[in-house]
């Protein structure tokens, strides 16, 4: 296979092209082409993602200091998503490098967002083994400091970062209940508390009840880093 308008589109000329097409391998054609010697891209994808969170943390903590340990890790979640990670592989053309299987081709799986993203930490990890980890960093901080212009933190779900936080320290589940609406039929407002038993975390407000949970979430998020999560024992406590 031809990977020079790879290399173009990548910005990085490898040293070893063995070493990228390695991370094309999917691995329903190691599947299909059982006898061969070659390898998928699995190993090169797990340690492409443990790479990207330590990339992706390192440039979050370094760039937004006012940013709490709650809201660094939920941010740090949307930039490394799956849709997020395709996103960025779409941008390289990498579905159409990809080596996958008959049966994944008749499927269309080139474009799935799973195996897209997958070989997106594939190819990071490759640059890193080829050419040092600063230059795995230098190729992916520009498509993440894009995608947080871009407002990636406009489309967190606070709810679910709330939901696992909340569940993995003291394993209660956040409820959201309206205190209020208010305004005309045409520009209603809604209050909306979100409880961990019988803990406020949170009030938000918004023009709609998701809106306004979702605004409750964030809120609850900095509180919990403002108190460095002094809000959880009391949870225990009431058990």
């Amino acid at each position: 296979m031809d990977l020079s308008k790879l290399h173009t589109a990548l910005g990085y000329s490898f040293r070893d092209p063995a070493v990228l097409e390695a991370a094309l391998l999917h691995r329903s054609y190691i599947h299909e082409n059982a006898s061969s010697a070659l390898s998928s891209n699995e190993r090169l994808e797990f340690l492409g993602d443990a790479l990207l969170n330590f990339i992706t943390g390192s440039f979050l903590y370094h760039t937004y200091p006012d940013l709490g340990e709650g809201q660094l890790t939920t941010t740090r979640s949307a930039l490394v998503q799956t849709r997020t990670l395709a996103k960025f592989a779409r941008s390289f053309d990498l579905g159409d490098y990809v080596r996958i299987s008959k049966g994944e081709e008749r499927a269309r799986a080139r474009q799935r967002d799973n195996l897209l993203a997958d070989t997106f930490e594939a190819v990071l990890a490759a640059i890193a083994l080829d050419g040092g980890w600063e230059a795995a960093r230098d190729w992916v901080l520009p498509l993440l400091r894009a995608e947080m212009e871009n407002g990636v933190a406009e489309r967190i779900d606070y709810k679910s970062a709330l939901q696992h936080r909340v569940q993995g320290a003291v394993n209660v589940t956040p409820s959201y209940r309206e205190r209020m609406v208010t305004g005309p039929d045409h520009e209603r407002q809604w209050t909306i508390e979100v409880w961990a038993d019988t803990v406020l975390l949170g009030v938000g407000q918004g023009a709609s009840k998701p809106m306004a949970s979702q605004e409750a979430a964030r809120v609850a998020l900095e509180a919990l880093d403002e108190a460095n999560s002094a809000l959880l024992p009391l949870l225990e406590s009431d058990k």
